[in-house]
Order: structure tokens, then C-alpha cells, then sequence
């Protein structure tokens, strides 16, 4: 067989693949790192000719068999905090087993990669190991154990393991004693994408901060506003995000807010986008992240960011970025009304981070290596393997 169409040179694969992604929500994205992950390498790699499947979770909102080329399968789930992933993941990996119809199975995440082991003795098995999801504040310890559980059993059984970070590389490493890829998450450079979406939160361009991510308690949200009360600014502070479960949290959150701050709720496409070409600053004050995507989406619209000083997000925002000490409300207001008063330092990290993406970040060379991961993986007699990304 040919090369699938538009395959990167070198990347190894010299037929197309059946692939099955379990794991995520759905596709197209709607919220979440894993999500975006998933979509953006899953139709690059059907525009390269590989038949791609994605297993979304019933309550995701797209209907359609088809998208951007990536066949969609809706699948039952039991729709609970602590069962929903379980349920339909273990139904997925059954299906693509039994129905002998893919190559290769590539699971997206800890929980998920629980399974790993059992898809393994039936057809190559890929990982992406995206963050330590234990390390949580909303999980119980049940819960933990089984997401450590699902951790240990991705890393140890799958024919190949992907990591987002270099933070994540080196501890698998060190904990494991195993190799693994390192593919990072990415972000697309867009043009400009307009102004219009903004109306509908009364907001003008450059005159609010913006924070993006899930209403979990480990996201910092708190901090970010009780250090915002603090602050004399005109400009208004914007959180885009909610949370499929603990509604009392945000509840929590909207109580502790003052006048100046909105809540949009879930956005997507075209005013996610602008949400974030138009802010003049993006903050992040996450305790726990794997390779923030949500900061990534941030520089590559050119936008400065302000992150916890936790390792992954120092990671994702090299020199582009500002930072300040995590869980320190005092230090957050600070690092803030240093940048809300140095417009000139804000456009210069936005210009940084923009480059940084172009050099960094490309969804397309992400694409190439998690192809390379693939040949490899499927390679004949291969049990274990890793590769340079």
C-alpha cells in the first residue's frame, strides 16, 4: 500500500491505520485538554488517509456519524461522577477488540488507561499520558487509588506510552523505569477572529483579563478572585468555564466575586476564540495541570499569560510568560497589578508567546510524531516500544 495522503516524510508509516480513540469526552471539543488533544490529531491523521474512530460519551452534544473526516461512535456511559468514564471506556475497549475492525487502540488518560493491559494482549495499545489526575482535590481515595491504579497499568502494559510534558517524561522515568514519548499538547495560529461574540457580555477589547479552564477547585479560581477584590481596576475580570458535577463550588465561586467579574459559562468555536484575542491578559492559577492547553490557546493568539509557578505551566510558558507563587493570593495580586500597569510588558510577552507556539507548539508536527509512535507500535513482533518524537 501507499503512504496515506499528505503523510509527513519519515514519519513511518507506510499504509493506513484503523485507529480507535477512547478516552475523551468527544469530539469536536468543547472543553478540556484531552478533548482538544484528541481532535486535533485524530483529523489530521484521517486528512492523511488513516480511518480514523473516536468513542464519545452520550451526552455529547454532536449527532453526526462523521466529522472533519473522523468517523464518531456514541457510546452508553453510566453518567456519574465515578462511573461515567469507567463504564464507557470498558465498553469501547471491548467493542474494539472484539470487532477486530482497527489496528491499533489509543487511549487518552489515566482512568481510561486502566484497560490498557487488557487491549494490549489483543492489539498494540498507545497511551497518552496527559496529567496525574490522583493528584486532584474533587476525587475521593477510591477514587485516587484508582486512578493511580489506572496510571501504573497504562505505563506498564501499553505497547507505547505519550507524555505532554517534559515534567511527565521525567517522572514516568524515574517512577517506572520506563522510556516514553514526549508529544506536547499544542494551539493553532489564527488570524484575528473579531469582535462581535464580545457584546454578549457587554465587554471591549483589551479591557478585561481573562481565565479559561474547568470550575474545579484545584484550578485556583479562588485566589484568582479574592486577589482581583483587591485590586483598583477598571478593567473586568472574565471566567469562561463551568463543571459538569459540584455545582455548590461554583455556587462558591459566583459568591466570592465582586461586580467587575463575569461568568460566561462553557464556550467554544468562534467567541471562545475572540474571548481570547481580545483580552489584554490571560491568567492561569492552576495547582494541578498536565500541559495546560488552555495556555497554550492564550499564546497563540498572542495574548500574555500569567501562570502558577507549577512546574507544566512554567513549562508551557518558557520565557513568554509570567508567573507568581501558587496558592499565594498576595502574590497573584501583585504579579497582576504589575502587568495591569506595564501595557509595554504585556505586548511583548504576547508577542513571545506567539512565537513560542510557532516554534513549539504545532499540532502538525505533534501529528508526524504521535504517526511515528504509531508505526512503531504496530511494527511486527513489537511488544514495548518507545520513540524520539
Amino acid at each position: 500500500m501507499s503512504a496515506p495522503p499528505g503523510a509527513a516524510a519519515g514519519s513511518g508509516v507506510r499504509a493506513p491505520l484503523r485507529i480507535a480513540i477512547v478516552g475523551p469526552k468527544g469530539i469536536p471539543a468543547l472543553h478540556g485538554g484531552i478533548e482538544r488533544h484528541a481532535e486535533e490529531i485524530a483529523r489530521r491523521l484521517a486528512a492523511r488517509g488513516h480511518r480514523v474512530d473516536v468513542f464519545n460519551r452520550p451526552y455529547h452534544p454532536f449527532r453526526e456519524p462523521v466529522y472533519a473526516g473522523v468517523r464518531v461512535r456514541r457510546r452508553p456511559s453510566l453518567p456519574t461522577k465515578h462511573l461515567d468514564a469507567a463504564s464507557h471506556t470498558a465498553l469501547c475497549v471491548l467493542e474494539s477488540i472484539v470487532s477486530r475492525r482497527y489496528d491499533l487502540l489509543h487511549l487518552h488518560g489515566i482512568g481510561p488507561g486502566i484497560l490498557a493491559g487488557a487491549a494490549q494482549a489483543f492489539l498494540p495499545t498507545v497511551f497518552t499520558f496527559h496529567a496525574q489526575d490522583w493528584r486532584q482535590e474533587k476525587w475521593g481515595a477510591l477514587a485516587r487509588w484508582s486512578l493511580r491504579r489506572g496510571e501504573s497499568v497504562a505505563v506498564r502494559r501499553s505497547t507505547a506510552v505519550i507524555v505532554v510534558s517534559k515534567v511527565l517524561e521525567r517522572y514516568v522515568q524515574e517512577r517506572y523505569a520506563r522510556p516514553a514519548t514526549y508529544i506536547p499538547n499544542g494551539a493553532t495560529l489564527s488570524p484575528y477572529p473579531g469582535r462581535d461574540a464580545l457584546g454578549c457580555w457587554d465587554l471591549e477589547p483589551e479591557r478585561y483579563v481573562l481565565f479559561v479552564g474547568r470550575l474545579i477547585r484545584d484550578r485556583g479560581i479562588g485566589d484568582l478572585l479574592d486577589a482581583w477584590r483587591g485590586l483598583e481596576s477598571p478593567l473586568r475580570l472574565v471566567i469562561v468555564g463551568d463543571v459538569q458535577h459540584d455545582r455548590r463550588h461554583i455556587e462558591e465561586l459566583r459568591a466570592r466575586a465582586d461586580a467587575r467579574v463575569v461568568f460566561t459559562g462553557y464556550q467554544s468555536g468562534e467567541a471562545l476564540q475572540q474571548l481570547y484575542a481580545n483580552a489584554y491578559l490571560c491568567v492561569h492559577p492552576s495547582e494541578v495541570e498536565g500541559l495546560p492547553i488552555a495556555v497554550l490557546e492564550a499564546m497563540s493568539h498572542g495574548r500574555a499569560v500569567l501562570v502558577s509557578d507549577i512546574a507544566e505551566n512554567r513549562e508551557a510558558v518558557g520565557e513568554a510568560g509570567a508567573h507568581f507563587p501558587v496558592r499565594d493570593v498576595g502574590g497573584l495580586r501583585a504579579a497582576l497589578a504589575g502587568l495591569l500597569g506595564d501595557p509595554a510588558r504585556v505586548q511583548e510577552l504576547g508577542i513571545r508567546a506567539r512565537e513560542r507556539v510557532r516554534r513549539e507548539y504545532d499540532w502538525d508536527s505533534i501529528t508526524d510524531a504521535t504517526e511515528r509512535v504509531y508505526a512503531a507500535a504496530v511494527a511486527p513482533g513489537v511488544r514495548r516500544v518507545s520513540v524520539a518524537p
